[in-house]
């Protein structure tokens, strides 16, 4: 199965592919021709990494400790 990603930008466009370097690709294509942003092969990548850091849950893991007893 594959999964598509997707990053939107700030303009409203959204980047789509199905693997990390298609979308490294559409988001400096994008960048170039809508933005006159030319963006390096890292500079791209690392706002890949951002959306991804961005989608993941900000809720603390569940601690096995048990809850301090009011006295």
């Amino acid at each position: 199965m594959r999964v598509e990603a997707v990053i939107t930008c700030e303009c409203g466009f959204e980047a789509r592919a199905e693997d990390e370097e298609g979308l490294v690709a559409e988001i400096r294509r994008h960048a170039a021709e809508a933005h006159f942003m030319p963006l390096s092969h890292e500079e791209a990548l690392l706002l890949v990494f951002r959306a991804e850091l961005a989608a993941q849950p900000t809720t603390p893991p569940e601690t096995t400790d048990p809850p301090e007893e009011e006295k």
